[in-house]
């Protein structure tokens, strides 16, 4: 009787775990059928380098609903990039323009060297998905709409992931992906298996920053594919 008990219990939770799931990706669903998807998500940032513009990936985020007080919160368990990377080589200067005309609450912004092995998916939809929770260089930057980043990395793979919070709007994880070339060896170099580890460090965002291969978060294990939760907030919720 007590196993009965306990199996009954653990399948109404499965059960009610799956009503939130499918109730979560119907609800987007039908926000992107109604072509409003712009008003229920953060609109993307941009990042410029040697005169090339790419437009962010978005992660997670909660925003602020035009008109209401309630907030959309959606988790994608990834870093979301392009799947094209931009090319360049290092030095470089990157251009971060944020997408609303008020300054951010807060800005985080790091580089995380990747490889192949880090992406959950292939190219879909012209962008990637990547294992969420890889450690980079942590990198200060300005609470401006626009800044300019200057980099040195070694040849390879990165992904650039930027936090940024609204204090009138919400917040949402932006990424970028950008390709560092050796002009040397004349051939871009795909990043090499980060054999060494590195700790996070916050530098000055006037400096140039010098970033070596990280190393994946220990422990943590990727979630295979992209699923998207939805939660509304009450409308009495204080704004962030």
């Amino acid at each position: 009787m007590v196993n009965m008990g306990i199996d009954m219990l653990l399948s109404r939770n499965i059960r009610w775990c799956n009503i939130r799931v499918v109730a979560g990706i119907t609800m987007l669903s039908l926000f992107l059928l109604a072509g409003n998807a712009g008003a229920y998500y953060p609109p993307p940032a941009l990042l410029e380098i040697d005169g090339n513009e790419q437009s962010a990936g978005i992660g997670n985020s909660c925003w602020k609903v035009e008109n209401q007080t309630y907030l959309i919160c959606a988790d994608t368990f990834s870093i979301n990039t392009p799947a094209e990377p931009l090319l360049t080589r290092s030095p470089f200067t990157a251009h971060l323009r944020l997408p609303l005309q008020e300054p951010p609450e807060e800005l985080g912004f790091s580089a995380i060297r990747v490889t192949d092995d880090d992406a959950l998916n292939e190219a879909v939809n012209d962008f990637r998905a990547w294992r969420y929770g890889l450690q980079g260089m942590e990198i200060q930057v300005p609470l401006e709409r626009e800044s300019d980043i200057n980099l040195s990395l070694e040849p390879g793979l990165y992904v650039l992931n930027v936090f940024v919070k609204w204090k009138e709007k919400g917040d949402v994880f932006y990424g970028f992906l950008v390709q560092v070339y050796n002009p040397a060896a004349g051939v871009i170099t795909q990043a090499a298996t980060a054999t060494e580890s590195e700790k996070s460090t916050t530098s000055s965002p006037n400096e140039t920053h010098n970033i070596i291969p990280t190393e994946k978060a220990a422990g943590f294990e990727a979630i295979p594919g992209m699923t998207i939760l939805l939660a509304v907030y009450a409308a009495g919720r204080k704004k962030r």
